[in-house]
């Protein structure tokens, strides 16, 4: 298979690992689904479906790709799944980068006693929620994230992960309607022998 296949599984696997994961779900606050055919892991990933006639679409909220222009202004909680091969090494890669970008709308920024979650339901999940009254949902997430991708043991054929030396947390912003972080982890020693990009 390809060096670009490969990469693209990856990016798979990371997106199923996170929507897999109750709170990771839990903070980006999915809308209800609009009919029991269709799971929450629907409605975050997006789609179109025709059931008994009637057509349901839902925008998503995870994507494999930085999908985001001026013109996006929901008032939800996004993100997205990158990565980037820089060296090519007799035909074939063996580290590369994985960037996973977490951004929301400014108004749902604060995680408070009335938000979704409350910011009661987040401590009791484990999540340092500060000193102040009220949590910050992108620093929660990026925590979520960073402890999900961290335990790479679970993922099979993809090589060490750990976050890349230089540049590991960057602010990511959009437009001027959200607010976010870009994450930035490292792959090494990329194991052709393994299953391919399996998680369990």
């Amino acid at each position: 298979m390809s060096n670009l296949y490969t990469a693209s599984n990856y990016k798979s696997t990371i997106i199923n690992l996170l929507l897999d994961n109750d709170d990771f779900v839990l903070l980006m606050a999915p809308s209800a689904s609009p009919h029991k055919q269709i799971s929450t892991k629907d409605v975050l990933l997006g789609g179109t479906w025709l059931i008994d006639g009637k057509k349901y679409e839902e925008q998503g909220q995870v994507f494999d790709y930085d999908f985001v222009d001026d013109t996006i202004i929901d008032e939800k909680t996004f993100v997205f799944v990158d990565s980037k091969i820089d060296d090519i090494d007799r035909n074939s890669f063996i580290d590369f980068n994985l960037y996973v970008c977490v951004f929301t709308a400014k108004s749902l920024v604060k995680v408070a006693g009335d938000s979704n979650p409350s910011i009661y339901d987040v401590e009791e999940m484990g999540y340092n929620v500060g000193s102040y009254g009220y949590g910050n949902r992108i620093d929660i997430l990026c925590d979520i994230i960073d402890r999900i991708i961290n335990k790479n043991d679970n993922i099979k054929g993809i090589g060490n992960i750990k976050p890349a030396p230089k540049g590991f947390c960057k602010n990511y912003s959009p437009n001027n309607k959200y607010y976010g972080k870009c994450l930035t982890y490292s792959i090494s020693n990329y194991n052709d022998g393994a299953d391919n990009c399996e998680y369990y």
